[in-house]
């Protein structure tokens, strides 16, 4: 286990300020070279709230890459996260950004377990 922070940069002009999430994150790797990695927010007096950053929180999040037998190039992922951007951001704007995010997400994902394959 180990405690992650995250932050994510100001986007669409500055509309949105930076953001910052403070989360305990667990990764396994099964017998069957299933990869699992699942996060929750925590709050740590070594990780306050800084004045330039507004914090976020991720409910209990993760995912799971399970390779494709007889594919070895190829994984199979289930993925959940449910996350409160924090401030005071209208849905529309929620809605608009957060898909980008998880675009991103998924592209640094495929760079991490290809490390780790190789």
């Amino acid at each position: 286990m180990l405690c992650a922070v995250t932050t994510t940069p100001s986007a669409f002009m500055r509309i949105i300020s930076p953001r910052e999430f403070v989360d305990v994150v667990v990764m396994k790797q099964y017998e069957d070279g299933t990869m699992l990695s699942a996060a929750t927010h925590v709050e740590h007096p070594l990780c306050p709230p800084r004045p330039n950053l507004v914090r976020g929180f991720n409910y209990p999040c993760g995912c799971f890459c399970i390779p494709l037998p007889g594919e070895p190039e190829r994984t199979q992922l289930l993925s959940f996260f449910q996350t409160d951007l924090g401030g005071y951001l209208p849905q529309t704007v929620v809605d608009s950004f957060f898909p980008a995010s998880i675009a991103g997400f998924y592209s640094n994902l495929t760079k991490a377990v290809k490390a780790l394959k190789a």
